[in-house]
């Protein structure tokens, strides 16, 4: 087996020998590298660091299904994991699968409460399956809970308008654009 460094071999007996790589007759891979990770996997298939780690390069990458793969996998060896809840629910929020991401934001956010990132998307997921008024309550505990999420703002607004409330509508946008504006940030598009 190859350590971290690329540069040693571990052998029986639990000592190290020092290699040259270039004799290992190996591709140049970063330790990082998705290739890399699954040879790791491997030797290793239930260390839950590196398949985050991997799924997370595949969900960077947009490869869902491998993304979903690892996630699955650690979920079902930990269905407290919230990391494996949390990106569970994002990759399927963005395959456009928005009641299976609802089963996995709601899951996380029995455990953490606060979470205003995990509460607007599911939000959001809810607006996608025209129950708009189960989105604005989300919403609205959400900006109890944490005045200053613009992005809770601004999808009320959009949600808002949607139902014909223009009033409110403009009102929680003008505070997305102040809030926007006080943090030097950008509007979504």
């Amino acid at each position: 087996m190859i350590s971290c460094n690329n540069s040693e071999i571990k052998v029986p007996g639990n000592h190290t020998e020092k290699a040259d790589p270039s004799q290992l007759n190996m591709p140049s891979i970063s330790m990082d590298s998705p290739e890399s990770l699954e040879i790791a996997l491997k030797n290793d298939s239930l260390n839950t660091d590196i398949r985050l780690k991997l799924a997370a390069q595949y969900y960077t990458n947009k490869n869902f299904d491998k993304a979903l793969y690892h996630y699955l996998f650690i979920n079902r060896h930990d269905n407290r994991n919230m990391a494996a809840l949390f990106n569970l629910g994002n990759v399927y929020y963005d395959m456009q699968q928005d009641q299976l991401a609802i089963k996995y934001y709601e899951k996380f956010l029995e455990a953490d409460k606060s979470n205003s990132n995990v509460r607007c998307d599911l939000a959001t997921c809810y607006m996608n399956l025209n129950n708009i008024e189960k989105g604005i309550s989300l919403l609205r505990e959400n900006i109890k809970i944490n005045f200053n999420h613009p992005q809770s703002h601004y999808n009320l607004s959009v949600m808002l308008k949607q139902t014909g409330k223009k009033a409110e509508a403009d009102a929680e946008m003008n505070i997305y654009n102040n809030l926007v504006s006080d943090q030097g940030g950008m509007s979504p598009q």
